[in-house]
């Protein structure tokens, strides 16, 4: 696609100077522009990735803590195996050696040669016995360390969980606060919900712009300026506003020339409305990004279909620090 679109601004351009109509001020301008939309998108493509990539990380530390928890079980049930059976040999030795020793008592009176035998077969089970004791308190240092790992182990996993329940509970209550706070405008075309991890603002183009503008309206305006005042108190939470248009081309002759131009135009305006609105949101936590139609919500070609997916969508997502945090530290 943004091969596409070079093409079709090159192609435009010298359609212009073939006919006399545009100077090269004005072809340099337009290039600029071109180059400023194409960095648009590639910034919002890289955090869209980003975010997915912290995802799949997160998912992957757990997933090898956990195996890391179940190789520990399994080593630990091997060690107490074993010291069981180590326990038994020792109490079998012991009592032979019991034995042993009255059977030494009983036969003082018997010949030297005999008391010799029994005192060496008594030397040699009092050195098995011996040697099983320090078998088996090999066995329990063993079991003591893997015990220690496993609660080590246990800890971090225990940490990571809390932290997630956390953040759930967070982004749980900062999507009841902003239902509440934007409850007058549902009937409005604008619906609150929580997807993974995150909660999504969506908000029909009804709402916000005329049909193929991009400068904010009445009712849109106010339910920003609702939304402004909670970012400003909620400085945790990251911002990602995304543009989304329905299939139905866009055939602009300025600066907009497509739906991805559209879709890039309205999630800026979005942005610089609320920042305007929240003088102390710091704008490095906010970025638009335009999609264009191809994230539909609904795939049906329909004009009840197309009006869904006409929509621009403020997607508040937890910071993660400690949760990367612990992940370093293990």
């Amino acid at each position: 696609m943004k091969k596409l679109l070079s093409i079709i601004v090159l192609g435009s351009l010298i359609a212009a100077f073939s006919t006399g109509c545009v100077t090269k001020k004005k072809y340099q301008e337009l290039e600029a522009q071109y180059k400023e939309c194409t960095d648009d998108k590639q910034f919002a493509t890289n955090e869209l990735n980003d975010c997915r990539n912290q995802k799949k990380d997160l998912e992957k530390n757990v997933a090898d803590l956990q195996a890391k928890v179940d190789q520990l079980k399994q080593d630990t049930l091997s060690l107490t195996r074993k010291l069981t059976q180590s326990e038994k040999d020792y109490a079998r030795i012991k009592n032979d050696y019991d034995n042993l020793a009255r059977d030494i008592s009983r036969l003082s009176t018997s010949t030297s040669n005999q008391i010799s035998e029994l005192s060496t077969d008594l030397d040699a089970t009092r050195a098995q016995l011996n040697a099983k004791e320090q078998e088996l308190n090999k066995l329990q240092e063993r079991l003591k360390a893997k015990e220690d790992s496993l609660e080590t182990y246990m800890k971090s996993l225990e940490d990571l969980q809390n932290i997630l329940n956390q953040k759930d509970a967070e982004v749980r209550a900062l999507k009841d606060k902003v239902a509440a706070a934007l409850k007058n405008f549902e009937g409005s075309g604008l619906k609150v919900e929580m997807r993974n991890g995150k909660v999504y603002v969506s908000m029909d183009e009804k709402l916000l712009f005329a049909s193929g503008k991009w400068e904010v309206q009445g009712e849109g305006k106010a339910a920003l300026k609702e939304l402004a005042a909670i970012l400003e108190t909620e400085s945790s939470i990251n911002v990602l506003i995304e543009g989304h248009t329905d299939n139905v081309p866009f055939n602009g002759n300025g600066q907009v020339k497509d739906n991805w131009d559209l879709s890039v135009m309205r999630a800026t305006a979005v942005v610089k409305l609320i920042l305007s609105y929240g003088t102390s949101i710091d704008p490095q936590r906010i970025s638009a990004s335009g999609r264009g139609e191809f994230v539909p919500v609904d795939t049906e070609n329909t004009p009840a279909a197309r009006a869904k997916n006409r929509r621009t969508e403020i997607i508040l997502t937890p910071k993660l620090d400690e949760l990367f945090q612990i992940i370093d530290n293990n």
